[in-house]
């Protein structure tokens, strides 16, 4: 991924690949609590969560952000320091996973996505590729610092990360 063009519109495919999710699913699916850390809609909450989460870093008017202190890390350098820190991290998902059963549905959790979704567009659409070197935007729990370009090469690969694990919860081939 070279550029923040390319970046949306890998993020704009795999948000999309991860709404057509929710037509393989029904509220007990969604609900179902597997061995593994999260359920379908647990997850669903935490990316729908870091996708608005994107949208509001990005929205930032440039006086509330800080110059970068360090070049921008590739999309590959993210994807393979983010699989790096997460192997030695394995029960980071766990720390954040709810505790008791939820209710989910499939009509909310999907409104809430496709709202996140259509806001983290946005916002990376208003960005301007000069300056996504330039303003750090955010402070990874497991990659630290993070300019806007990092930002938003990160959330591609977490979305890409999590429409894995989501195929597999819906019982679809992962992509």
């Amino acid at each position: 991924m070279e550029n923040l063009s390319a970046a949306h519109q890998a993020l704009a495919e795999t948000l999309a690949a991860v709404d057509q999710l929710f037509k393989l699913v029904n509220d007990e699916k969604i609900n179902f609590k597997p061995t593994e850390k999260w359920s379908f809609g647990e997850e669903m909450v935490h990316l729908t969560l870091s996708t608005n989460g994107t949208a509001m870093l990005l929205s930032s008017p440039e006086e509330r952000l800080m110059p970068s202190d360090h070049p921008s890390r590739t999309y590959e350098e993210i994807g393979a320091e983010y699989r790096e820190k997460l192997a030695l991290n394995p029960t980071i998902g766990q720390a954040i996973a709810d505790k008791e059963a939820k209710n989910y549905t499939v009509v909310g959790l999907q409104a809430n996505f496709a709202a996140a979704t259509q806001a983290a567009l946005q916002s990376l659409s208003n960005w301007e590729e000069a300056k996504s070197d330039l303003w750090m935007v955010w402070k990874h729990p497991l990659l630290g610092k993070m300019t806007a370009r990092e930002m938003v090469y990160f959330t591609v690969y977490h979305s890409r990360h999590h429409l894995s694990t989501l195929s597999t919860k819906a019982g679809q081939k992962a992509q």
